[in-house]
């Protein structure tokens, strides 16, 4: 069968559109089998955004026709944005152009135009593949016509259930919905509704939820199962054949207290002269699960794992994941290693990769190794005695590491992360932000130095895999953030000369300065969105030319991807012979960016109704907090000790006129002259928080406190989009049972609702919002509590 690459390049050279037929022809294809495969394979072709049909049967190539493959990201108020596959400026789409269309869906879009505002307006010519056709939403039942308002905003238009398809529910209960007829330019989407999940929202439904909202598969079909159980559950002496022993080395495992797999495992010696020896060892997960099995369909399928406060929907069975490949302590396990050596500065000197066989000696936490190499508490130095030695190699390679990544100019952002503690009803019982140490950076800049390592190999040896990328900021965000910067008078270089260092720099400026955390966050936001492509690109934030992720095949699609492709040029494989060409990496890199995304905005979706739910047990009390986003409606006041965001609606301030003035994020009062800024220190009282809207309502409790700021606190990232998640590289922290593998930033606001691009609300990632330096706005004395929706113009994505 004819590659794709063959017939992109018969497509091209004939310079005008082929039947199938005809393709056949010209490929001399004349077995029913053959034609068969030719069809599957014009078919993947479409839907992957490679062909258009079109509407005469003819295929052509997507470049020739000048149109952009990419995702509908929809708005509330009707507008959308098409992501591009390929990355870059998103097209505008106007309401006219999302009637036929969901957000989520991949479509082909071509630009039609500039608007004023120097945007790029796209018109969507197909659709190419729609989103998940299941939902979560509320009855409505509007002059005896069923409808269902879907829970996500995004999705702007109400599906209508014909009668006979309502399963008996009643207006106002919580369902699941399919969508069984997509929208079209001239009606909205029809469905039937398929379970009632209940009458009210209440956190025990959360997680059920997230995952029928975003489709996210949770059940596992019978013939992965199948292959599951036919695992050995303990590595068998044939498996050992050919591999490295390791089993005396004294590897052991450092991560958060609640993990159940651990997917990588660490040893560092000193060598005579200068410099370690760094093992770092990565479950074999590349050997339980073949290519093309229904293991690794499934697997491909969900590309990650999802992780919910205390639930985990694992990209493997746990028969794997918690079972013979994770590097449970005192059992033997199949491995495969990156054995550097690193000099006296923090730098690789040299690497190789091995598979190897590994006993695990110790199975530790990261503030068990802090209390032990850091405090020197005397009951965690007793704990750790056996492998207390090659702890405290590892924390002085770490911190020659630490140095060097300082050197060469890498960006260390610390952000917190919200933690939740639920009981057996699911309901929420604690919710705080966690602390980073040593023992975390330790593991954080092993795993960097892995990855790099895997992304440096496979780049010589040229065999198709995925790489980790993240570019340079863009140029309209970098654009908000020296507008922004100018206000704290720091300045930053033009964007085509801004590297990495600069931004680094302006961390450590603002290190000791009370609105070190909102800068921060800001600077957070200007950076491009990490994804996966088939070609290395480097990556930006951490100021490095070469980066894969190898360290987490256990819960990651493209890690297992990496380790294939090392195996095979291991045993001396050529490029041209391996199992995926680069045109497929480049179709698999799409589609694990797409499930990245999927699993994070499920996760960022339950955590933002955690924090309401939280919330709502603390109506009526006062807490301290800093403004982190102004608006011409109010501020967004997030809370020093939890790190939840809120809005202090306008009528909620001083009865007064107020003026916003968007240019220095500040709000004031025309009477009175009281101002309110980011940065301010205030302290607010909890007035409401919805479940239902995602939103907390606070209100003023005193005068500006003008105590110093909190201590700082939180994780390292690897930087993905403003507004995304950001994973550590190839690491985690303080993971849920079934282990944390990502973690999340502070959500931000909804698209329909947002503050400006200094903000930082528990609500959705949104663009900026607009106003007029100047405009007034008036406090009624008795104005309703609830926030007045804003509707603001329509900016690109941020």
């Amino acid at each position: 069968m004819p590659s794709r690459e063959a017939i992109l390049a018969l497509l091209e050279e004939r310079g005008e559109l082929l039947t199938e037929a005809r393709i056949a022809e010209a490929l001399e294809l004349h077995d029913a089998d053959d034609l068969f495969a030719l069809h599957k394979r014009l078919g993947a072709m479409v839907r992957d955004g490679q062909l258009l049909l079109g509407r005469r049967g003819g295929y052509a190539p997507v470049q020739k026709l000048d149109l952009i493959p990419g995702v509908v990201l929809a708005n509330a108020e009707g507008y959308g944005f098409l992501r591009p596959d390929e990355g870059g400026e998103d097209l505008y789409l106007s309401p006219q152009q999302m009637r036929g269309v969901l957000h989520g869906d991949r479509v082909l879009a071509s630009v039609v135009g500039v608007d004023r505002r120097g945007r790029r307006q796209g018109a969507i010519a197909e659709v190419l593949q729609r989103r998940s056709p299941r939902l979560v939403g509320r009855v409505v039942v509007e002059n005896g016509v069923t409808l269902v308002a879907p829970d996500d905003r995004r999705l702007h238009q109400d599906v209508m259930i014909p009668p006979g398809e309502t399963q008996g529910a009643r207006a106002g209960q919580i369902v699941v919905a399919e969508i069984t007829d997509p929208p079209t330019p001239h009606r909205g989407p029809l469905g039937a509704i398929r379970a009632v999940l209940g009458e009210r929202l209440q956190p025990s439904l959360l997680i059920e939820m997230a995952i029928a909202s975003h489709d996210l598969p949770h059940e596992w079909p019978p013939e992965v199962l199948r292959d599951a159980a036919e695992v050995e559950p303990e590595v068998t002496a044939a498996e050992r054949e050919g591999r490295i022993d390791l089993r005396k080395l004294p590897l052991v495992t450092i991560d958060g207290a609640d993990a159940r797999d651990f997917d990588d495992a660490v040893y560092a010696e000193p060598k005579r002269g200068g410099g370690w020896r760094l093992v770092v060892a990565i479950a074999d997960v590349s050997h339980y699960v073949p290519v093309g099995s229904a293991l690794d369909r499934e697997a491909f399928e969900r590309s990650t794992s999802t992780y919910f406060p205390g639930f985990v929907v694992p990209m493997l069975p746990e028969t794997l994941s918690n079972g013979i490949c994770s590097l449970n302590p005192k059992v033997e396990r199949l491995c495969m290693v990156c054995d550097m050596v690193v000099d006296a500065e923090g730098e690789v000197a040299k690497s190789k990769f091995y598979p190897a066989v590994m006993r695990s000696h110790a199975r530790l936490t990261y503030d068990q190794v802090w209390q032990a190499v850091g405090l020197r508490e005397a009951g965690a130095l007793d704990a750790v005695a056996d492998v207390l030695p090659q702890l405290e190699n590892l924390h002085a390679l770490y911190k020659a590491m630490a140095a060097q990544r300082k050197r060469r100019g890498a960006i260390d952002f610390e952000t917190p992360e919200v933690k939740f503690s639920l009981d057996q009803r699911g309901e929420v019982v604690s919710a705080g932000a966690t602390e980073r140490n040593d023992a975390h950076k330790l593991i954080e800049e092993c795993m960097i130095a892995a990855n790099v390592q895997a992304a440096l190999f496979l780049e010589k040896k040229k065999i198709p895999a995925l790489f980790r990328a993240h570019e340079p900021p863009p140029a309209e965000k970098y654009e908000d953030l020296q507008q922004f910067l100018r206000e704290f008078k720091l300045r930053m270089p033009p964007v085509e000369e801004v590297t990495p260092a600069d931004f680094a720099d302006v961390l450590r400026l603002v290190a000791e300065r009370p609105e070190r955390e909102l800068i921060q966050s800001v600077l957070l936001r200007a950076q491009s969105m990490a994804a996966y492509q088939p070609d290395n690109r480097g990556h930006f934030g951490l100021a490095l030319s070469a980066y894969a992720h190898f360290t987490s095949p256990i819960r990651r699609y493209p890690d297992l991807l990496v380790h294939r492709a090392i195996r095979y040029a291991l045993t001396g494989g050529k490029p041209a012979g391996y199992t995926w060409t680069p045109a497929q990496m480049a179709t698999m890199a799409v589609h694990c960016s797409q499930r990245e995304r999927r699993a994070e905005e499920a996760e960022r979706d339950v955590d933002e109704r955690y924090k309401c739910a939280w919330m709502a047990k603390h109506v009526g009390e006062e807490f301290a907090g800093v403004v982190t986003g102004v608006t011409s409606f109010g501020l967004f006041v997030e809370l020093d000790e939890s790190k939840v965001s809120g809005l202090v609606h306008i009528s909620q301030l001083s009865n007064d006129y107020y003026h916003f003035d968007p240019q220095r994020h500040l709000l004031k009062g025309e009477r009175s002259g009281t101002q309110y800024r980011l940065g301010d220190h205030v302290r607010v009282q909890v007035l409401r928080a919805s479940l239902e809207d995602r939103k907390i309502d606070f209100r003023l409790a005193a005068p500006r406190a003008s105590a110093a700021p909190p201590p700082r606190s939180g994780k390292s990232y690897d930087y993905a989009a403003a507004g995304e998640r950001y994973s550590l590289p190839g690491r985690k922290a303080s993971p849920p049972p079934g282990r944390r593998a990502e973690m999340v930033l502070p959500p931000l606001p909804p698209r329909d609702n947002p503050p400006p691009a200094a903000a930082r609300p528990s609500t959705r990632a949104a663009e900026k919002s607009g106003g007029k330096q100047g405009k007034a706005v008036q406090k009624a004395p008795r104005a309703a509590k609830k926030p007045a929706k804003r509707q603001p113009e329509p900016k690109g994505r941020k």
